[in-house]
């Protein structure tokens, strides 16, 4: 399975919003083309997963002939534990959110699954955790945007009073107008990063859910285990280089040397270099990706110019922010304002 899969908990999603509008899918003219496989699709469990193309060609005609460029916002509102399938239970069952987040990283594939996937990560800045995963392509926009959407809705069912969210960070630009995003979310809300990313207060890690089970849980951890057992494996080599590069470069303030990763991976350099050639990539290009973000990241925590130039492996200040703007097309300082 090499094509993105989406939960069919979404497309239940879309068709609630639809009944809240007094509107039913086999009566619009434009879903005509649709209505086989729709039909189809909202039959399976709602645990299930179906192609991506297909939902997105859906969310567009609807958004269209409605008129409603806030649709995935609108269908995000009514996401409960279930829409998640066994993930979205554990969540709420977890005895605290620090709990929570250990199994989302473990068994996102339940939820958004493909070759292209690349796993979530979880990075502690400050007072602050963020939930991150990379942009992948643009034409993911509409999913990314729907996940966060749903999960940052969700996790406020699951701690209405307590759990503070501080900012969400999406990779794509904005899909409507600002005004929609600062409502449904109530934070900070930002575009154009190189990664997703959700972030609450440190401080909201030890809270505890009243919907806690500890019991109800065992068999739920058992259950996603069996799921993620028998699904199709497969290993992205671009998405591991992706991960290795990044982990080395947070772990040792440094950019590491191909041999390195390559060690790490049990392949020859001459192995490596072929399998990214494959991917229409190389080692250099995956390198200066991985520095751009972290240089991102540095840039939040207010660390100096030359300091980030140091930490990743530039000559000097300059030569950090000649990189920076030959692949974000902004200046360095243009981009600190922004983040601010």
């Amino acid at each position: 399975m090499l094509e993105l899969q989406i939960p069919n908990g979404y497309f239940q999603l879309w068709k609630m919003y639809l009944s809240e509008q007094k509107l039913d899918e086999e009566s619009l003219n434009f879903l005509l083309p649709y209505q086989r496989e729709l039909h189809r699709v909202l039959t399976l469990p709602i645990d299930s997963q179906s192609p991506y193309h297909f939902f997105e060609a859906v969310i567009e005609q609807t958004r269209q002939h409605l008129d409603c460029p806030q649709l995935i916002l609108e269908m995000a509102k009514f996401i409960r534990a279930e829409h998640f399938g066994v993930l979205g239970y554990m969540a709420t069952r977890s005895n605290s959110v620090a709990e929570a987040l250990q199994y989302i990283l473990r068994f996102s594939r339940l939820v958004i699954d493909g070759a292209e996937v690349i796993p979530m990560q979880i990075l502690h800045q400050g007072k602050a955790i963020y939930l991150t995963w990379p942009r992948l392509d643009e034409k993911y926009a509409m999913v990314n945007e729907l996940t966060l959407a749903c999960m940052a809705h969700l996790a406020k069912q699951i701690f209405p009073a307590s759990l503070q969210l501080l900012s969400i960070q999406f990779a794509h630009a904005p899909q409507m107008v600002r005004y929609h995003y600062e409502k449904f979310f109530g934070c900070q809300v930002e575009f154009s990063h190189s990664e997703y990313s959700l972030a609450i207060s440190s401080d909201s890690l030890d809270l505890k859910s009243e919907l806690a089970d500890p019991s109800l849980m065992q068999l739920l951890l058992k259950q996603a285990e069996e799921a993620i057992a028998a699904k199709p494996h497969f290993e992205h080599i671009l998405q591991q280089v992706h991960l290795h590069i990044a982990a080395y470069i947070r772990l040792h303030a440094n950019v590491p040397k191909i041999e390195i990763i390559a060690d790490e991976l049990h392949w020859s350099i001459r192995t490596l270099q072929r399998q990214l050639n494959t991917q229409n990539s190389s080692f250099k290009k995956v390198l200066e990706t991985e520095r751009m973000k972290r240089c991102e990241q540095l840039l939040v925590q207010g660390i100096s110019f030359s300091d980030i130039a140091m930490q990743l492996g530039y000559s000097d200040q300059s030569a950090l922010a000649r990189a920076y703007k030959a692949f974000s097309g902004q200046t360095l300082m243009q981009r600190k304002k922004q983040l601010k």
